[in-house]
């Protein structure tokens, strides 16, 4: 399976405007710069696996529906596949946001 990374991209812009953030306010949360928001909202550059992990846990969103628009939709609490995102952002030596 590949990954379309232009309709990943309109996933981050449209969960990003729904929460009220800038590309900026994004980028700062997530650790990247404003013009890679950019690039990975318009699907011109492909984002670490690391990256992907922090951009759902800012945007408060599966990684399953992050890179592929399937699975469920679901908040951060109640879904069972947050557990999976959690992993990867240890193994990074980060922490997820409750």
């Amino acid at each position: 399976m590949e990954i379309n990374y232009i309709e990943m991209g309109r996933r981050v812009r449209r969960k990003r405007r729904e929460l009220g953030l800038t590309q900026e306010q994004l980028a700062e949360q997530v650790g990247l710069s404003t013009s890679f928001i950019g690039f990975i909202e318009r699907g011109e550059k492909a984002p670490s696996l690391d990256t992907m992990a922090k951009l759902a846990d800012v945007l408060d969103m599966t990684l399953d529906y992050l890179v592929c628009g399937v699975g469920l939709r679901c908040e951060r609490a109640d879904c069972p596949l947050f557990g999976g995102i959690r992993g990867v952002l240890e193994e990074y030596g980060l922490t997820a946001k409750e």
